[in-house]
Order: structure tokens, then C-alpha cells, then sequence
């Protein structure tokens, strides 16, 4: 009967042994989506926060340029001038490129 006791209890440990690693495999298997998922969330997380600092400083660009229209009058000249306009009762010559 020993021999039998102990092939039982090995066949027991063995069966142990196999239902924890399926359960450790199950657990595994169903928290590798969620884990890929906050792998991703974290990647976009990051692109966004360079997207963000990136609009911080367009918007500190754009900020001083209403600054300086304010301030500036030879800087809102030159602007004016680049968009075509120019002081009333001022002459303007206008050159057409031939082809």
C-alpha cells in the first residue's frame, strides 16, 4: 500500500501543480489585452503631450506677435506691406510678370 500511497500523492501534486499554472496561464492570458492596451494609452499619451507643448509655444509665438501690434508700428508696417496695403493717398505701381 506505500507504493500506492505515494504514486497517489505524486499523482496529486502533479494534478496541483497543473491547475496552478493553468490558473497563472488563464490570469496571464486574460490581463495581456488590458496590458497591451495601457502600453498604447501610454504611447498616445505621450505623442499628445508633445502635440500640447508644441501649441504652447505657437500660441506664446502668437501672443507676442499681438504684442508687437500693439507696440510696434514699423513691425505692423511691414506686415501690412507683405499683405498689399498701403496708406491712403499713397501711389502704387503695380508690376504684372510676363510669361
Amino acid at each position: 500500500m506505500r507504493g500506492r500511497d505515494s504514486l497517489q500523492s505524486k499523482i496529486t501534486r502533479a494534478i496541483a501543480v497543473i491547475l496552478v499554472l493553468v490558473v497563472l496561464l488563464g490570469g496571464v492570458m486574460s490581463a495581456w489585452p488590458a496590458y497591451l492596451r495601457g502600453r498604447s494609452l501610454k504611447r498616445e499619451d505621450a505623442r499628445l503631450t508633445e502635440e500640447i507643448a508644441r501649441k504652447r509655444e505657437e500660441i506664446a509665438k502668437l501672443r507676442e506677435c499681438q504684442q508687437r501690434f500693439r507696440t510696434d508700428s514699423s513691425f505692423v508696417e511691414k506686415i501690412a506691406r507683405q499683405n498689399h496695403r498701403v496708406f491712403p493717398g499713397e501711389l502704387v505701381f503695380i508690376f504684372e510678370e510676363r510669361q
